[in-house]
């Protein structure tokens, strides 16, 4: 009789170690998570200036489309100066065209209208499209575009 309790007892201590150990192991995996999600990862940005243009590459009022990386851009000549601007409309993420002839940018999924500094003038884009800034030195036309460098937690 000893011998079944023995064994049992046994059992069940092998039984409580693994459930004991899968719980805590959850539970700490779950507080790992939830400080995550209250504190998020601080990420270092890195300030990188590129070249997009010459000044006497563009007229008053006349607009240049390049890319970097994986973003569409558009270097414009207004009235106020050089400005840099996403081809991606605000309203659902379509690439957007010049027409110069018009002096405006047209999304032509939603018919959707920017004036030639980003300003929505018709259509449904709930905001402006994204600027970035420009800064002209010398002859050459730069941009600033923020890069994500890594996290610490």
């Amino acid at each position: 009789m000893d011998k079944k309790r023995e064994k049992k007892s046994r059992r069940d201590f092998l039984t409580n170690i693994f459930m004991g150990g899968g719980l805590f192991a959850s539970l700490a995996l779950f507080v790992h998570h939830v400080i995550k999600f209250i504190f998020p990862p601080i990420k270092d940005t890195k300030l990188r200036k590129l070249l997009v243009g010459r000044i006497d590459e563009l007229k008053l009022g006349e607009a240049k489309e390049f890319n970097i990386g994986d973003r569409s851009l558009f270097l414009v000549n207004t009235s106020d100066g050089y400005k840099v601007l996403s081809a991606i409309c605000t309203h659902l993420g379509c690439k957007i065209k010049w027409e110069g002839h018009r002096d405006r940018f047209y999304c032509p999924c939603h018919q959707g209208i920017f004036s030639p500094s980003g300003d929505v003038v018709e259509g449904p884009p709930p905001r402006p499209l994204e600027e970035y800034k420009v800064v002209v030195d010398k002859n050459l036309v730069y941009m600033w575009l923020e890069e994500n460098v890594g996290g610490l937690v």
